[in-house]
């Protein structure tokens, strides 16, 4: 038993392909009960079903929160906030682990300040779901509210603070502002867990294995994925440049979901030739036909990728996919008569 065997998750991941990966994951780890929730809004539907109908979700409680963060219509952040800060929400200290394939410091200092406990970044390893699991039951972090802010401290390593520095809440809590209380962490993880979370180094071995299994459906939904991608093209390009908005947007979501899978299935070259599509269209003004064809050039590279089953990096394969991406990058950058129309971290990684 590894002590997760008493703990109801609620995972959240409007993928299917990843909804279920993850449950397996999580269910050979030892979790005990796995509530399922197609997205933000569907989470939050099963939350308030938990207080007038548990019988509905299988769930009296959640203990942990697993949610991915780009979900539409409602997002991993906006749930956050929801269970957070939401009159409505049963329980503000609900443990939360984010999952995203964005993990730049910016969006990283976002869900802290959100009040997520622990952050797991696309592509990840069994291993690592396990080593976020057991930091959040291991957190003695206290629960800070002020007017803007309610989750676990965000300074990890607690300084001292001097006593003339000091003030007392009218509640008797220290503090170092009047507006500002300190909640004691909730233990309910540690109790039902116990002291020392179990999982050998041979079970995470075994369940990392498995994933292999996985690999034909990869390569197949990934397929899927790039026939998305050639649908908005095509739609793209029978329109004139000022309409081609909402068909970049969903060529970027597309790419932002094959950015964060990639790695998790051997297949890290397409989770690189993902991310650098996902920049070209990120918040992108360029929608020209000179567009279309580097993303075009970029399908031809996941396609590629795919047929030739170039796992890892590729050795010396992989080399000159990547320098082929960079040079067409390169040149479509240099032909571009205004670098502002281009997203900016598409520009800042091909200069």
């Amino acid at each position: 038993m590894s002590g997760l065997e008493n703990l109801t998750v609620l995972l959240v991941e409007d993928s299917q392909q990843l909804r279920a990966l993850l449950v397996s994951v999580l269910s050979q780890l030892g979790v005990g009960n796995i509530v399922r929730a197609n997205g933000g809004a569907d989470a939050i539907r099963q939350i308030k079903a938990m207080q007038t109908d548990p019988g509905s979700i299988g769930a009296t409680s959640i203990d942990l929160v697993l949610s991915d963060w780009l979900m539409e219509p409602i997002d991993g952040a906006t749930l956050l906030r929801w269970i957070r800060r939401h009159k409505d929400s049963p329980d503000r200290f609900m443990p939360f682990i984010m999952v995203s394939a964005y993990s730049d410091w910016d969006r990283v200092q976002t869900a802290r300040n959100l009040g997520v406990n622990e952050f797991l970044a696309k592509p990840f390893s069994v291993a690592s779901v396990f080593e976020h699991i057991n930091a959040v039951i291991q957190d003695t972090r206290s629960f800070v509210r002020t007017d803007s802010f309610f989750g676990p401290d965000r300074r990890r390593n607690r300084k001292h603070v001097s006593d003339e520095k000091r003030v007392i809440h009218p509640s008797g809590k220290d503090s170092m502002e009047k507006r500002i209380r300190f909640y004691a962490a909730p233990r309910a993880l540690r109790r039902k867990v116990g002291p020392d979370l179990n999982a050998n180094i041979a079970t995470i071995v075994k369940i990392q294995k498995e994933l292999d299994d996985w690999n034909d459906d990869f390569v197949k939904w990934t397929n899927e994925y790039i026939s998305q991608i050639n649908r908005r093209l095509v739609a793209a390009r029978a329109k004139d440049v000022s309409n081609r908005r909402v068909d970049f947007n969903e060529i970027n979501r597309v790419s932002h979901e094959l950015r964060g899978q990639g790695g998790i299935f051997g297949y890290p070259l397409v989770s690189a030739v993902a991310k650098s599509l996902f920049e070209l269209t990120k918040d992108t003004l360029d929608r020209s036909d000179d567009c279309l064809q580097l993303i075009q050039d970029h399908v031809g590279t996941l396609r590629a990728v795919l047929r030739d089953e170039v796992r890892g990096d590729g050795g010396q394969v992989g080399i000159e996919i990547v320098k082929a991406m960079r040079q067409a990058n390169a040149k479509f950058l240099r032909e571009q008569g205004d670098l502002s129309l281009v997203s900016r971290d598409f520009l800042k990684n091909n200069r």
